[in-house]
Formats: C-alpha cells, structure tokens, sequence
C-alpha cells in the first residue's frame, strides 16, 4: 500500500486542497458524473452529503454552504476524512480528491472532485464474483471457524502478491491473480462480509513500509487476519501459512504497528479454538486439523516439555510405543540443547547410539519445537 501525499494551497477566500492515494488510475474507465449545487447548513450535513456522493461514485459535487465560513475553512479537511469513514471498502478505492471554496456574499461554493480506483461496474463484478465463490466455498452447515479459514485458505491459495505493486483493489486481485496487500484486504473484507463475517480493514506500517489488512469478529471478539503475509513470496502453489491467522494485538504488534482506533484484539484464538471444540464434538475433525494447521497443537501438556527428566520420560514413552521419533515444544528453548542431551543420556540401553534434532523457534516467549529422531 503506497503512502497518502497531501498537497493543499490557502489564498483569500479560495481554497484549493488535493488529496492522493498512491498511484493514479486510468480515468477513461469513468463516466463522470456531476451533482447539481445541494445546501448544506453545517460541517455534519456537509459531511453525509460528501459520504453520498462517494457512494453513489459522483466525480463531481457542487454545495452551496450557508454556514459560518470559517468554521468551513477550518473544518472541511476533517470532514472529508470522516466522509471516508462511512464505507470502509469506498474509502480505499478512493483514489484521490481536491476541493475549492469560494465565499460570496455570506454562502460558500465548494467543489468537491473525486477520483477511484474502482468503477462502479467493477465494484459490481466483484459482487458477483464475491458471491459466486462464496456460494460454492461456503457448504451448508459451516460455523464460523469454518468460514474464515476456507476464505482465508482461498485467498492465499488464488492470489500471488504484485511484486509490480501496481494492482490495489479487488476488482484488479480477481482479474489478474496479482494484488498489493490492499487487495488481498480489500478482496478478504468482501468475502467476509458476503458470508455473514463481520470484518473491518485496518492499516498501518511494517518494516517495508505501508500495509493493509483485516480485522474479523468470531464469537463476539475481534481478531487480525493479515492474508498477505500469510501467502508465501514467490508464490508457492498450494501452499497456505497461518502465522497471521486470527492474532492479538500483543501478537501482531511484534512487527505491525497502527495509530487508528481499531476493537481491540485480545483474545488468545488457542483458547478460543479449545473452547470450541468442546462445545461442538460434532466437528471434532475440523477442529483437531485446525489445532494442527495453526501449531496449537503443540501447547497442549502431551505434546509440551519443560525439563530434562520430563523429556527423557516422553522419549522413553515414544521407544516403549515402537517409535524413533519425537516431537514436541520445549518451553526454555536456550536449554533446550543441554537439556536434550541430558535426557539422551542412557537410552543407550535401548540400543540407539546416536540421534539427529532440529530446533525451530514456536511463538514469541522463547520456546522451540524439537524435532528428535533416535538412531541404531
């Protein structure tokens, strides 16, 4: 997502202020559409016209303001910015803005012109492209969970990212396989909404610069979902990741970061997931593949160690069951090599002699997944 440039001159009683969203699009795609002057008495009035217009995807509006014309001129930048926030999805297909005011004789003319990145007619091929997929991605009898994980696993799956970055909206994600992190958000926040997902698009920064991604509600608590980051960069056919499926706040932060008012995020999804399943036996498949997909699997107490003697006992376990393998989180991952080879030691009686281990690092509070395979 590119970076918002603001440009704005103050001269008199005219004022000119022009407002662009990253990279422009070709305009001849537009027909444009021009407003007759509407009154409006007040910045709040002002306001829900402004929001108007952009819905109904006006190129041009004309309003006559009878109101204090200071208070306009100070306030109409603000107003416009709040007129955006009446659509999530109309606000970031905006793609830049400029207004004038001219004051006479106590009323002030402003013109508002405005730009998209998305046609109307595009905006509709997305519906009906949007509900077609969900129509069939969506089986009868899904909850939820179901729902955000095949939207999310069909994203990343259909999309690959635009290292051109040049391909913003949905409309563009749909039509050439390709986006920016702004149209996996923008294609995700449709396909959540069309299947009943209450959603929000959130913005901020990471460490290459500007980014977009989703806010969802699950159970009444809200969790990011960032698809981009999820989808692996080159593209790997039939891959999936789920390091940013359904985070905190805490979580993300680790290398996102916002100055915008979002719900707040503090539901740990583990804990969620957990509780589900419990309450639902009736998908206890969908929710162990779940548990196994997203790691959650290994914070359960079976597949959790935390000491030398509690390691060797589960390696003892494994080689009594036939097994030659291990493979659990060790919570003290700065240990976790010593206290291995502690562990080892004497399993010489069941006539291994050597072993090979892999350590990957697991979550954010230093433990590591041990991957252990014994050796005659």
């Amino acid at each position: 997502m590119e970076s918002r440039t603001l440009k704005w001159l103050l001269s008199g009683a005219v004022m000119l202020l022009i407002w662009t969203f990253g990279s422009s699009v070709d305009m001849q795609l537009f027909t444009t559409v021009k407003a007759e002057a509407r009154p409006a008495s007040g910045l709040y009035q002002l306001e829900s016209e402004i929001a108007a217009a952009m819905r109904s995807r006006s190129e041009q509006l004309r309003i006559d303001y009878a109101g204090d014309a200071a208070e306009l001129t100070a306030g109409i930048k603000t107003t416009v910015r709040q007129a955006l926030t009446h659509d999530e999805y109309i606000a970031y297909i905006v793609d830049s803005y400029f207004y004038s005011i001219r004051t006479w004789n106590g009323v002030s003319r402003i013109k508002l012109s405005l730009r998209y990145r998305e046609t109307p007619a595009q905006t509709a091929e997305v519906d009906r492209q949007v509900a077609s997929v969900i129509g069939t991605l969506i089986e009868p009898g899904m909850n939820d969970h179901q729902k955000v994980k095949a939207i999310h696993d069909w994203i990343v799956l259909r999309l690959a990212y635009d290292g051109a970055l040049s391909g913003y909206t949905a409309f563009e994600s749909l039509q050439t396989g390709t986006a920016v992190c702004q149209g996996y958000a923008l294609l995700a926040y449709k396909m959540l909404t069309a299947a009943g997902i209450p959603a929000r698009i959130a913005e901020g920064k990471v460490a290459s610069g500007d980014h977009a991604w989703n806010l969802v509600l699950l159970e009444g608590k809200w969790f990011h979902l960032d698809t981009t980051w999820d989808d692996p960069v080159p593209d790997v056919q039939g891959r999936v990741r789920y390091d940013y499926y359904l985070k905190t706040d805490a979580e993300l932060r680790r290398d996102h970061s916002w100055t915008r008012t979002y719900p707040a995020a503090t539901t740990d999804y583990a804990g969620v997931v957990s509780a589900a399943a419990l309450n639902d036996p009736g998908k206890a498949a969908f929710y162990t593949g779940l548990e196994r997909e997203l790691g959650f699997v290994w914070l359960k107490p079976e597949h959790t160690s935390a000491s030398a003697d509690d390691l060797r006992d589960k390696l003892q376990a494994a080689v009594l069951s036939g097994q030659t393998t291990l493979k659990v989180r060790y919570v003290d991952g700065d240990r976790a090599k010593a206290d291995l080879q502690e562990a080892l030691a004497g399993m010489g009686e069941f006539g291994f002699t050597s072993y090979k281990a892999a350590f990957s690092p697991f979550g954010a509070d230093g433990a590591v997944l041990l991957d252990v395979t014994l050796q005659k």
